[in-house]
């Protein structure tokens, strides 16, 4: 994580008082900042797939994922804040393989808490932080669960960044981890937030390793094993430290 403290300000008082501002340069920022991941996502996601997009934001993931996975796919976007899913909804309006959950992922149908960040739009947790703004009571969903009710078709590609709740997410498609050799996960991996919300960064590994589940790093399109040596060593990391990982049981080449 990149902390500029002086232009997150900045633009969260965009997010607030002048939003199309805000969301041309926002992505604009993304595009140049998370190239490596757009172009890992692109190459991964093929024409037809069922995409999740958990911790949708405003939507400018959707927008691409739509695109990566064409019109005979789909892109179920979960994102629990409802100032950011009013967004999510206008700046995915018209695109028809989209549908939209105002909901956060755990790991079952639950009512949970939402601490909202006073700085960043994209920083609300579901664990006590300290100087948030306010608390928000949302629903949480399974994603086992829907797929069992019939409202999540075949899931090909998982995006998620939810600030280190992750792990309690994946607990609650269980399921759907077990019986999809093929399924491919972009995940933040951020050892601070999940030791925040409760687990920690060797518990995620752990976790997926028993499923038959590794974790690749994504660095400037070079993929590189992630090893549990280097997890326990970097277990306890600071704050900003985090990166993006994908996480497959099959080697993506």
């Amino acid at each position: 994580m990149d902390f500029n403290y002086t232009k997150i300000k900045f633009g969260n008082w965009l997010f607030k008082k002048s939003f199309p501002i805000y969301n041309i340069l926002y992505s604009r920022f993304k595009l140049n900042n998370d190239k490596t991941e757009i172009e890992l996502l692109q190459r991964i996601i093929k024409p037809g797939n069922a995409v999740l997009d958990i911790g949708a934001n405003i939507g400018f993931y959707a927008r691409l994922l739509s695109t990566f996975a064409g019109s005979q796919g789909i892109v179920y976007c979960f994102e629990p804040d409802a100032i950011n899913f009013k967004h999510l909804q206008k700046n995915t309006a018209g695109l028809k393989n989209i549908k939209l959950f105002n909901n956060a992922v755990s790991d079952k149908k639950n009512r949970i808490k939402i601490y909202k960040s006073k700085l960043l739009n994209v920083d609300h947790r579901t664990y006590p932080v300290n100087n948030f703004d306010s608390i928000e009571e949302i629903e949480a969903v399974s994603i086992d669960e829907l797929i069992e009710t019939g409202i999540l078709k075949t899931v090909n590609v998982i995006k998620i960044d939810i600030q280190g709740y992750e792990l309690v997410a994946f607990k609650g498609m269980l399921k759907l981890l077990t019986e999809s050799p093929d399924l491919k996960i972009v995940a933040e991996y951020w050892p601070h937030g999940f030791t925040r919300a409760g687990t920690s960064a060797i518990e995620f590994y752990d976790f997926f390793e028993k499923l038959g589940y590794a974790f690749t790093i994504i660095d400037n399109n070079d993929l590189k094993p992630l090893t549990r040596h280097y997890v326990i060593e970097n277990n306890n990391q600071h704050f900003e430290f985090s990166f993006n990982v994908l996480i497959a049981k099959a080697k993506i080449s």
